[in-house]
């Protein structure tokens, strides 16, 4: 099991605020925030994650800006997310993510 981390059930675009409001990291399997998720949740400590679900939606509100990757490992092409901010269709197929290097 891996801690801070979680898959949901099918999730509704209102859960993107809920991501946000909880300072959590969401990838939805669909576009508009829509069929499966993964979540990592407060207690995760910014370093790359691999999602286990590969995502076409995005959510954070983790206080600092997220970059998230179209390769596992934190590698490939990526983009980043703002500070408590959203995109309901990404450039590319999610596969990992992690708090941007500053």
């Amino acid at each position: 099991m891996l801690t801070g981390v979680a898959v949901a059930a099918p999730a509704s675009a209102s859960d993107r605020s809920d991501c946000i409001s909880l300072g959590e990291v969401c990838i939805w399997a669909n576009k508009n925030f829509t069929g499966n998720t993964f979540s990592a949740n407060r207690n995760w400590g910014g370093q790359c994650r691999d999602s286990l679900v590969l995502g076409h939606s995005v959510a954070q509100g983790r206080g600092a800006i997220v970059r998230f990757y179209s390769k596992d490992g934190c590698t490939g092409s990526y983009f980043d997310i703002k500070v408590n901010d959203y995109s309901a269709s990404t450039p590319f197929a999610v596969h990992s993510f992690q708090v941007k290097p500053i």
